[in-house]
């Protein structure tokens, strides 16, 4: 199965309204659903300091001792590593979404072999990218403020990778570095590829014209993007994204 157009146009991380999904914060509101959201941590001044931790421990048993529950789910707030590998252990996971998290070590990752949608949000203390590459059925991944992270060419052997997003953290914004690109030259199948708040420290941006499929192209207004803008919005499928949108950016 490819990612839709709809996935392609707004990423496939894009939230819409028919897309309901219930919203919980501890394991007793759980009932039998495949897919949920859940936020754990970050819990408000109704919660006691016990309570917190409880509620955090539970659901790190329930994630471990039940590992056929879910198919997709989402944490919205702070995700510490403890946790984060006791979401590894759900095998069955086709669509993973976390936010941010405490997270530093991602090698449990390489458990969730059916994964085709990966969100890993805010990663500060990653150091590797490395155990995603393991991740073969990848369809789609965002990669967002891994500041530790200067190195992606693991990622070239995400052979079924349509969409790929790696950026800093936008709201800050908070740039990330990156050495080069030139692993993009062996994944011609991307459909999608934003790379914003980031600084390429090579400065070379000529990879991007091997992704002869693109259909969404989003770049920062830099002036290495600026030289080649011209011969960047010529790539024979590329409709949507900043450099279509807004190609005022790139004209300054």
């Amino acid at each position: 199965m490819h990612l839709t157009e709809k996935q392609i146009q707004y990423g496939f991380y894009y939230y819409f309204n028919d897309n309901y999904i219930k919203r919980v914060v501890e394991v007793a509101e759980y009932n039998g659903e495949k897919e949920l959201i859940i936020n754990c941590t970050q819990l408000d001044q109704n919660y006691k300091p016990k309570e917190k931790r409880r509620i955090l421990n539970e659901w790190i048993e329930f994630l471990k001792e039940q590992p056929d529950t879910f198919t997709k789910l989402i944490f919205g707030t702070r995700v510490p590593q403890e946790l984060f590998e006791a979401i590894c252990q759900q095998n069955k996971l086709v669509d993973l979404h976390i936010k941010w998290g405490a997270y530093f070590d991602l090698s449990k990752i390489n458990n969730l072999n059916n994964l085709d949608l990966l969100y890993i949000g805010s990663g500060a203390s990653v150091e590797s990218v490395e155990p995603i590459s393991t991740l073969t059925c990848l369809k789609g991944l965002y990669v967002e403020n891994f500041k530790k992270v200067q190195d992606y060419s693991s990622l070239s052997k995400l052979s079924q990778l349509e969409s790929l997003t790696i950026c800093g953290d936008s709201m800050g914004p908070q740039y990330i570095k990156v050495n080069k690109i030139d692993f993009l030259k062996d994944m011609t199948q991307l459909r999608y590829f934003s790379f914003l708040t980031v600084r390429l420290v090579s400065g070379d941006y000529s990879p991007i014209f091997e992704l002869n499929n693109l259909e969404l192209l989003s770049l920062r207004s830099h002036k290495d993007v600026k030289k080649i803008y011209r011969d960047l919005i010529k790539l024979p499928k590329l409709k949507w994204g900043l450099l279509k949108k807004h190609s005022e950016l790139y004209k300054k």
